[in-house]
């Protein structure tokens, strides 16, 4: 196949959140969809295994471990992202964290953490990717939010705040990269089969009562392959925001 038949062959893309749930099913999908990879992740052993997983596809790899909440060094892993696997055309921020509890037991740190990394870390890696993006004249930024951006939730007033604020943060950058040939979708998934905390998949469904059935938990896989498509579609129309649910989504609407 072409590149001209398929436009994300030998580009770059940038995924966080890359060795587990969503983010590594991301990683994988573009990898077979021939784009060269960056997996951002704070586990270097789980790195190196995603990153076996995406070179499996006959592209590169570029694993680097990154606390997001650490936000002053994401700039720079963007640039080494962009001088080692070349420009950057897609940018998947799927990472995040929750501090359940009510907001009444909710410390600031905690807060200011799951601010850190649901928030300003999307924000800081799209200001770092926008220029290369601007150089190609072409990229798409898919920021991931929640049915939770969509509906407030009770005891998790922070994680809500943040995938709300997605949304403007999203709409703001898509209003700036526009003109550029930049695409911005912000995804708001439902119930998916991930795992969380410190919970897998299994150990979330049987704590949460939720069914391995997958018209009520999305495969992550479902979603990875929404997201590919975005990053191969014409750049002409624009998806600015999806909302994705399993058929028995109880969340929303």
């Amino acid at each position: 196949m072409s590149s001209a038949e398929n436009p994300l062959r030998d580009t770059a893309a940038i995924v966080t959140g890359a060795t587990s749930g969503l983010g590594r099913a991301v990683a994988t999908r573009l990898a077979s969809a021939q784009a060269h990879v960056a997996l951002l992740a704070r586990s270097e052993r789980d790195l190196q295994t995603a990153a076996d997983e995406v070179q499996s596809h006959g592209v590169r790899a570029l694993p680097m471990k990154a606390d997001l909440a650490d936000t002053a060094s994401l700039g720079e892993l963007v640039n080494r992202a962009a001088s080692e696997l070349g420009p950057p055309s897609v940018l998947v921020n799927a990472a995040g964290t929750d501090v359940p509890g009510s907001a009444e037991e909710l410390s600031l740190e905690d807060w200011d953490r799951v601010v850190a990394v649901n928030l300003t870390a999307p924000f800081v890696l799209a200001r770092a990717a926008m220029p290369h993006m601007r150089k190609r004249g072409a990229g798409l930024i898919v920021n991931i939010s929640s049915v939770a951006g969509r509906r407030g939730w009770a005891n998790a007033s922070a994680y809500c705040s943040t995938k709300f604020a997605l949304t403007g943060l999203s709409q703001s950058l898509a209003a700036e990269g526009r003109g550029y040939g930049i695409r911005v979708c912000v995804l708001y998934p439902g119930a998916m089969s991930t795992s969380w905390g410190t919970f897998d998949p299994a150990q979330r469904r049987a704590s949460t009562g939720q069914s391995s059935d997958d018209r009520e938990s999305l495969n992550p896989a479902v979603v990875a392959d929404l997201i590919a498509w975005m990053a191969t579609a014409p750049g002409e129309p624009v998806l600015n925001e999806v909302t994705m649910t399993p058929l028995r989504e109880g969340g929303w609407p």
